[in-house]
């Protein structure tokens, strides 16, 4: 079983919690994972350069962070909790104008991205980068082509 916890904070309206929710289970079973816990939370860009700062020690704003709850002492609870992710709903306009994208379709990468990292998936190395990249156009191309994004 999936669940799912969405958290708004970016004053941004086009949310719908279902649709999230499919993008996040289609995802999931992509991954093969079947029984997790997440949250996705939507921030501005001014927080989210907080964050990346505080953790990542970048000074600048980010699309995505993810904080994997799977490192270290693992939580009880009835599924296991795969963590937390951050998304920029600014960086999504900003990104979707330059790459001549939408904006839901940003923000379905983003949540794509933030999945796989939580899945283990890396993008620091460039032979990881690729192969999480891969990994993102194939779930993306198959979500967008089964709900006609």
């Amino acid at each position: 079983m999936i669940s799912l916890s969405a958290a708004n904070i970016s004053r941004c309206y086009f949310l719908n919690s279902s649709k999230l929710e499919r993008v996040v289970r289609f995802t999931l079973k992509s991954l093969g994972i079947k029984d997790a816990s997440l949250s996705i939370i939507f921030v501005s860009d001014s927080r989210i350069k907080r964050l990346n700062n505080l953790y990542r020690g970048s000074d600048r704003p980010t699309d995505v962070l993810a904080f994997s709850m799977r490192e270290g002492k693992r939580l009880l609870g009835k599924r296991p909790v795969m963590g937390d992710i951050v998304i920029s709903v600014d960086r999504a306009r900003k990104q979707a104008k330059r790459f001549e994208s939408t904006f839901k379709r940003e923000i379905y990468l983003y949540i794509i991205h933030g999945i796989l990292h939580l899945a283990g998936y890396n993008d620091e190395r460039p032979g990881d980068k690729r192969v999480m990249r891969r990994k993102e156009d194939e779930i993306l191309n198959r979500l967008c082509r089964k709900i006609n994004l």
